[in-house]
C-alpha cells in the first residue's frame, strides 16, 4: 500500500463523489427519457427534424464538456478536488433547474431551442468538471490493489442516476395524465434536479475530505502553475491523453446507442407500450451497473488493458443480435433480456473508466489530463445516434444492421486505445 493512502479509508471521499457523481448522470440521462416528448416542445410539431434536432440540442451538452473539464479540471489540480467537485455540483444543479422554466416552441418560436441549447451548454460545462475530480479523488483515495472495484463503484453512480431518473418518469406518468405530461409534466423531471443537488453540496460540504495524494503534492511544493502547459509539453504525458481520448470517444459513441438510445428506440418501434418501454430501460440499466461493477472488479485482477478488449469483443458478438432482437420482437421477456445482455457487456465497460483514465497520469496534473481526456472524447463520440438517425430511419428495415455496426465501430475504438496503452494495474500512482 502507498504510504499516504494508509491515512485514509476510501469511503471518506466515496459518498460526496458518488453523489456528485449521480447528479450529472440524472441530468444527462433524463435528456434520454424525454427526448420524445420534449422534440415537440422545443421544435414544429410533426417536423421531420424535430427529433433530431433535440438529440443534437442534447449533444451541445457534450459538446461543451471538455471546457468545463479543462476549467475545473486545473481547478482540482491548483486548489484541491473537493473544492472543484463541489463549485460543479452547485453548477449544475441550477443550470438543469432553471431549464424547467423554459418556454417551448409555440410561446416564443425558434427562440425556445435557442435558450434550451444556451442552458444545455452551461449544463455541459458543470458536468464535465464534476468528473474531472470525483473520478481521480476516489482512484487517488483507494489501496492500489483495489483501485478498480473503487472506480467501479464510483463509475456505477451514473447509472443510479439513471435509474433515479427512469423511476421518477414512470412515477410522474402516473401522476400527471399523458396530455398534461407532455404539456408542462416534464418540467417536473428539472425542477426535481435542485433536491439532489442540495444533498450531493451537503454531502460534499460535511462528509467529504480533500484527497490526502493531492494535499502530499501540495505539501512537497509540486503543484503546478499551469497543468494544461504541463501536459502539453509532455509527450508521454500527451499521447496518454490521446490515447484516453480515443477511448471516450469509443464509450460516448457506444453508451449514446445502447443504454442512452433504448428509450427513443423502443417509444418509436412502438412494440410495446408505457410503461413497459421503461421497464425494459430500467432492467437494462440494472444490469449496467452489475456490469460496471464486474469490469472494475475483474480488472483487479486481469488488468485494465484485457478488461477493455475483452468486454469490447464480447459486445461485438452481442451487438450482431441484440439489436435485431430488440429492434423486431413483440416479447417483452426478449427485449428486456437482449437489451440488458447488450447493456452488460458494452455500457458497463465503463466501470474500469475512472483507473484506466487516471492511473497514467501524475498526481499535479491529474484532474487536468483526466477532465481533458474524458470529456473530449464526447463531442465526437456523442454524434453516433444522430449520424445513425441521419442515415436510417427507426423504422426502416435496414436500421437493425446499421444499429449493430455503429455500436461495432464504438467497441473497436475501445480496442485500439487498448492496445495503444500501458498496462497501470498495481502501479504506483505518482
Amino acid at each position: 500500500m502507498e504510504a499516504d493512502q494508509k491515512k485514509i479509508n476510501p469511503w471518506k471521499v466515496f459518498p460526496g463523489a458518488f453523489v456528485g457523481w449521480m447528479v450529472d448522470g440524472f441530468d444527462l440521462s433524463m435528456m434520454f427519457l424525454l427526448i420524445p416528448i420534449l422534440a415537440p416542445q422545443f421544435f414544429p410539431k410533426n417536423s421531420t427534424i424535430a427529433i433530431i434536432g433535440i438529440w443534437s440540442i442534447y449533444t451541445i451538452t457534450l459538446v461543451f464538456r471538455p471546457l468545463g473539464g479543462v476549467l475545473f479540471g486545473i481547478l482540482g489540480d491548483k486548489i484541491g478536488r473537493r473544492k472543484a467537485i463541489f463549485a460543479a455540483v452547485i453548477g449544475l444543479g441550477i443550470s438543469v433547474f432553471l431549464t424547467g422554466f423554459l418556454p417551448n416552441y409555440h410561446s416564443i418560436g425558434v427562440l425556445a431551442p435557442i435558450l434550451l441549447t444556451f442552458l444545455r451548454a452551461l449544463t455541459g460545462i458543470f458536468a464535465g468538471g464534476e468528473y474531472s475530480n470525483s473520478a481521480v479523488i476516489i482512484v487517488e483515495s483507494a489501496e492500489k490493489n483495489k483501485r478498480g472495484r473503487w472506480g467501479g463503484a464510483i463509475q456505477s453512480a451514473y447509472a443510479v442516476g439513471f435509474l433515479v431518473a427512469a423511476i421518477l418518469f414512470l412515477f410522474l406518468h402516473y401522476a400527471i395524465p399523458k396530455e398534461d405530461f407532455a404539456n408542462y409534466g416534464w418540467r417536473w423531471m428539472f425542477w426535481s434536479t435542485i433536491v439532489l443537488t442540495v444533498i450531493a453540496v451537503l454531502v460534499i460540504k460535511y462528509r467529504m475530505i480533500e484527497s490526502v495524494k493531492w494535499e502530499k503534492a501540495k505539501k512537497e511544493g509540486i503543484i503546478k502553475k499551469m497543468p494544461l502547459t504541463e501536459i502539453l509539453k509532455n509527450g508521454e504525458t500527451l499521447k496518454g491523453v490521446l490515447v484516453g481520448i480515443l477511448f471516450m470517444v469509443g464509450m460516448s459513441w457506444v453508451y449514446g446507442l445502447t443504454l442512452g438510445f433504448f428509450p427513443t428506440v423502443l417509444a418509436i418501434e412502438k412494440h410495446f407500450i408505457f410503461p413497459q418501454t421503461l421497464y425494459v430501460v430500467i432492467i437494462a440499466l440494472t444490469a449496467a451497473v452489475i456490469g460496471y461493477l464486474f469490469s472494475g472488479f475483474i480488472s483487479d485482477f486481469i488488468g485494465r488493458k484485457k478488461t477493455v478488449i475483452a468486454f469490447s469483443l464480447i459486445a461485438i458478438i452481442v451487438s450482431f443480435f441484440s439489436t435485431q432482437i430488440i429492434s423486431e420482437t413483440t416479447s417483452f421477456i426478449s427485449c428486456a433480456i437482449f437489451a440488458s445482455i447488450l447493456g452488460f457487456f458494452s455500457a458497463g465497460l465503463y466501470g474500469v473508466t475512472p483507473t484506466y483514465l487516471s492511473e497514467r497520469f501524475s498526481t499535479d496534473i491529474r484532474s487536468t489530463a483526466v477532465g481533458i481526456s474524458f470529456n473530449f472524447g464526447f463531442i465526437f463520440g456523442n454524434w453516433g445516434t444522430a449520424i445513425l438517425l441521419a442515415f436510417t430511419k427507426i423504422s426502416s428495415y435496414k436500421f437493425p444492421n446499421m444499429w449493430a455496426f455503429f455500436i461495432i465501430f464504438g467497441e473497436v475504438l475501445f480496442i485500439i486505445s487498448a492496445l495503444l496503452s500501458k498496462e497501470t494495474k498495481n502501479i504506483e500512482l505518482r
